[in-house]
């Protein structure tokens, strides 16, 4: 009991720490106007909601889809509304805009260099929008309905869920955005019915469900190689024990599956020694700081969400709205504080040390907006050599050591190297000597 106690008073002592104001977007019931937005502060406390521009004409409408938070806006896709809804939280939560646009049944957004990219099943593509003057740019082409997008390394990469008759698809499209005119680069066959996606470790985890014409669910995991562009899939038949969504935790990948989150296996299998939680009615799931949140629902308000541990120690649960769907993470501070209590005022990769080595390295480095960050290492010819991260991290400051070796675990050659730190808006690279 006391240890248990210990590692949820631990797990709340970090989160307080990196003071993070957690939003839970609750979907509502299709044509009602029963959207909710409800605000965790960081040491779970205290929750508000619902949260309304105005109470007596609550703006966020029919079936809130999902959130992003971008340059410490939070933007809100509401899908039967077809509009995006966007308040500042920088200070608090202010209205800000509303952007329309009629008839696309918006689903899911990215944010790359102010342009939000919205995925929309009624146009079969992804509109792009001028966040400086929410001017609409552009329509990228799915031939299909697109769902989840995800920007990894440069590329969008979106999965098309259903094809233009509404049956079944089973395409992931890659859209290279590197020339300021975005182009498909690739298109990936998995499993059929893909809907949410995954980075990590240079590849894209696919989660799928699907329906036969007798409406049995079916379900898959897919895995898209990005350095052999390779595809592996794993169809799993007639299931109802799997969710949609998947995440990065504890340096594994996991989906909703038999009441809990699992890990995959290398071949894509479900590891249920690897089970954490056990909660009959997930809806969605996330995870952050090494907390799991799970929105939990009987599709009538009002609904919980619940928060666990690393271990599946349940720390706190919460009433919503009606079908808890999305949720979305913001380090409130406008500056963080590393455990030199020195103030980190700028995204860097410091120089490592020591340099020349041979041996080890070690690599400081500071992110001030949470998400994917990568730190890779390229060798003179630019051959990638080695992720050292490949996950999600909060704003900080971290360290991270190399000992000099490749992918393979083999030790590399005399040379140059250079290290690359990545994030979805930023780049730092050093140039590193290994001598042995």
């Amino acid at each position: 009991m006391f240890r248990r106690l210990l590692l949820i008073a631990s797990a709340m002592c970090s989160l307080l720490m990196a003071q993070t104001q957690t939003y839970i977007l609750c979907e509502g019931n299709y044509n009602s106007l029963n959207s909710s937005l409800w605000s965790l502060n960081s040491d779970f406390t205290n929750i508000n909601g619902p949260i309304y521009w105005n109470q007596s004409n609550n703006p966020l409408g029919d079936t809130g889809q999902s959130l992003k938070i971008h340059n410490n806006k939070l933007y809100i896709v509401m899908n039967n509304s077809n509009t995006i809804e966007i308040a500042d939280i920088s200070n608090g939560f202010q209205y800000e805009a509303s952007i329309n646009i009629p008839n696309a049944g918006p689903r899911d957004i990215e944010i790359i260099n102010n342009i939000a990219y919205v995925s929309c099943w009624y146009l079969n593509g992804i509109l792009c929008i001028n966040l400086d003057d929410y001017s609409l740019i552009d329509t990228l082409v799915c031939n299909g309905l697109p769902e989840d997008l995800l920007y990894y390394n440069d590329k969008l990469y979106s999965s098309i869920t259903m094809n233009p008759d509404w049956s079944s698809s089973d395409k992931v499209i890659e859209f290279d955005l590197s020339t300021g005119v975005p182009f498909v680069s690739n298109t990936f066959t998995v499993i059929t019915g893909p809907e949410e996606l995954v980075a990590f470790q240079n590849s894209i985890y696919v989660s799928s469900t699907y329906y036969d014409d007798a409406w049995n669910i079916y379900a898959g995991n897919s895995k898209i190689d990005l350095t052999t562009k390779e595809v592996t899939t794993k169809d799993f038949g007639i299931t109802f024990s799997f969710g949609r969504d998947v995440t990065v935790l504890n340096n594994k990948v996991y989906r909703v599956h038999n009441n809990g989150i699992c890990s995959l296996s290398d071949s894509l299998t479900m590891n249920l020694d690897d089970q954490i939680g056990n909660y009959s009615t997930i809806y969605s799931m996330a995870s952050y700081n090494d907390l799991i949140y799970f929105g939990l629902s009987d599709y009538t308000a009002p609904d919980n969400v619940v928060i666990l541990d690393p271990h599946g120690n349940e720390i706190k649960n919460f009433q919503v709205g009606a079908i808890p769907g999305s949720f979305a993470f913001f380090e409130s501070n406008s500056t963080m504080v590393n455990n030199n209590n020195t103030t980190l005022s700028d995204f860097n990769l410091f120089h490592n040390y020591p340099n020349p080595f041979n041996g080890a390295t070690n690599f400081t480095y500071n992110i001030l907006e949470s998400g994917q960050v990568t730190l890779s290492i390229y060798n003179s010819t630019g051959q990638h050599i080695i992720n050292l991260i490949d996950s999600i991290k909060a704003a900080g400051s971290y360290s991270i050591v190399w000992n000099g070796f490749n992918k393979s675990g083999i030790p590399v050659s005399n040379g140059i190297y250079f290290a690359v730190l990545k994030t979805a808006h930023e780049c730092s690279r050093i140039k590193i000597l290994y001598l042995k």
